[in-house]
């Protein structure tokens, strides 16, 4: 089990280095929550009222 631990480290280990050195450009937090905002306006526009 913890051969299993270990080698689940490194995996992770390498996955956060590889994601830090991706120079892609993401998606912000800011244009994350503004599309999710959307999403629950849009949503509740359309819902009826009890």
């Amino acid at each position: 089990m913890a051969a299993e631990a270990n080698s689940y480290d490194v995996w992770f280990r390498v996955k956060v280095q590889a994601a830090l050195e991706d120079a892609r450009s993401g998606t912000s937090q800011v244009q994350v929550m503004e599309a999710a905002q959307a999403l629950i306006d849009a949503k509740r526009q359309v819902e009826p009222k009890s």
